[in-house]
């Protein structure tokens, strides 16, 4: 069966919040020491989809803690580490899936070798170099997979880095109950939109994939877009909302598909960009918290009463099925992405 185990990955997410929440509780204790210090600025990093993840989780510190704080890819911080760090020693929070990505242990290493200090690292494997190696590991324990495109991995160490902002920010359990809110919420979502995915998956007059998010929710727009492009081989790309207008949407025809993760806080200019390009021919499906308001072909109300600062995981699921329902329907395995393996290991 093509995408057995990418279809239960995506499925299991909420079990697996669940499972890192819980263990993220009994260990958070040797990180606080570290991360509650009066950093200068915090730098998240990783490569592929974990450095999306970065992107979304250092506009979501920034935003929460006020401390400045930067997503960059694992290469940059490897190999030009002086364009990504400052004089004062930053914080390195780095993630890693596999935690034996080459360029991310590699820019560990010149973060240790340059500031003598230990980054916090995020990871699904308790074993692997990266978490062994390091004073501060925090384990997405949920988050093991066995198909090559990431979907419950990433979602469960997108929340490993929600529940390292609470921390950071010393804010009180209101944010712990929403976090614990999370998984209920993914039950009714895959169960609810999940034939709507396979549907407009189904659907071959579409044949460009666009995706805007913005602020927070920029990060996970590329990893939409990633899980589309790894999974079906379909020409997608991701933009921030109002930049698609300065040039991209040039591209914009019948053929395409454009999805908005919608921000409570900027919804009406956002949904003003989608109207836009409805007239000029395309199809648009929103994901919001709320529909009151909203008009698209296709809309995803969340409807968690989760705040927006911790709801990103919800945004993932029925993008996750839309790209594996678009792969089923071309005859391809998601399991196995072509030219695609689990881990980036780099040869000396």
């Amino acid at each position: 069966m093509f995408g057995k185990h990418t279809y239960e990955e995506i499925m299991s997410q909420g079990e697996a919040w669940q499972q890192s929440l819980l263990h993220a509780e009994r260990e958070i204790d040797m990180i606080k020491e570290i991360i509650t210090k009066p950093w200068p600025e915090v730098v998240f990093t990783g490569c592929g989809s974990t450095y999306y993840l970065s992107l979304t989780a250092a506009s979501r510190w920034q935003e929460i803690t006020g401390i400045y704080a930067r997503g960059v890819p694992g290469s940059e911080a490897w190999l030009y580490p002086k364009s990504i760090y400052i004089d004062s020693a930053p914080l390195l929070i780095a993630i890693s899936r596999s935690g034996t990505t080459t360029e991310t242990l590699r820019a560990i290493q010149v973060y240790k070798e340059h500031y003598k200090l230990d980054p916090i690292v995020i990871s699904c494997y308790p074993e692997s170099d990266m978490m062994v190696q390091s004073r501060y590991p925090l384990l997405a324990a949920g988050g093991q997979e066995r198909s090559v495109a990431q979907t419950r991995s990433f979602s469960s160490m997108l929340l490993m880095t929600h529940y390292l902002t609470w921390v950071a920010a010393k804010q009180d359990n209101e944010q712990t109950n929403q976090l614990i809110k999370l998984p209920e919420t993914f039950e009714k979502l895959i169960s609810k939109y999940e034939g709507q995915m396979k549907d407009l998956a189904q659907n071959h007059s579409l044949q460009k994939y666009v995706f805007l998010g913005s602020g927070i929710n920029y990060g996970i727009a590329c990893e939409a877009m990633l899980k589309m492009k790894e999974m079906s081989l379909t020409v997608s790309e991701p933009f921030h909302f109002m930049e698609y207008r300065h040039g991209p949407k040039s591209m914009v025809a019948e053929d395409t598909l454009i999805i908005g993760l919608i921000h409570d806080a900027t919804r009406h200019e956002e949904m003003k960009v989608l109207s836009e390009m409805k007239d000029y021919g395309a199809t648009i499906m929103a994901v919001t918290e709320s529909a009151d308001g909203i008009t698209a072909d296709y809309i995803v109300e969340m409807d968690s009463g989760i705040d927006v600062m911790y709801r990103g995981p919800l945004y993932l699921p029925t993008l996750q099925l839309l790209a594996y329902y678009r792969a089923i329907e071309k005859g391809l395995d998601p399991d196995n992405p072509t030219n695609l393996t689990t881990v980036v290991e780099l040869n000396d």
